[in-house]
């Protein structure tokens, strides 16, 4: 009779099985792609050239835990392969539009300037909402925001008429 820990030594982990690199998702592919141009990028302003065919698998191989992290069914060799070809559109990328620069840090605001922020955002709104009663009041009675011409009202109390739609204007439009 065999014991548990020979079972377990004999028996094989299941292989979780491996997804070409066609029919990785596109948010895969994208964040895929974003990192060996890193890479590219990384290795180009150290040496002002583009890696060598037998430097781009050592590359691969220290990429690969990210890569595997985002794509964990790919494998190895086919991220390789898209590692080669992507080298022709990486080099004219760099040449045509030349380094990408970092991304700038951001600087946490002070919460003096957070609230001169929401003071400057309430004046404004408070000012929009003054001007916008400024003009309802300033309309005739026979017309509102919705209605050009308001010929009367339902027994709810709602207005009926002509909208300034169906007029072809926009609200409060001064007539030609």
């Amino acid at each position: 009779m065999t014991s548990d820990t020979e079972k377990k030594s004999t028996c094989k982990k299941p292989q979780r099985p491996q997804i070409p690199y066609k029919k990785l998702k596109q948010t895969q592919k994208a964040r895929i792609s974003k990192w060996m141009f890193e890479a590219v990028c990384k290795y180009y302003k150290e040496h002002q050239q583009m890696p060598p065919e037998e430097l781009l698998e050592p590359m691969c191989r220290e990429l690969y835990p990210k890569l595997h992290g985002t794509a964990p069914k790919a494998s190895f060799e086919d991220l390789l392969a898209v590692f080669r070809k992507k080298q022709a559109h990486f080099a004219e990328r760099i040449e045509k539009n030349g380094l990408p620069e970092p991304p700038k840090p951001k600087v946490k605001k002070t919460e003096a300037e957070k609230l001169a922020i929401k003071r400057a955002r309430r004046r404004a709104k408070k000012k929009k909402l003054k001007a916008q009663q400024e003009r309802l009041n300033d309309l005739p009675d026979w017309q509102d925001d919705r209605f050009f011409f308001i010929a009367g009202y339902t027994s709810g109390g709602a207005p009926y008429g002509v909208t300034w739609e169906e007029m072809g204007l926009n609200p409060w439009e001064k007539l030609e």
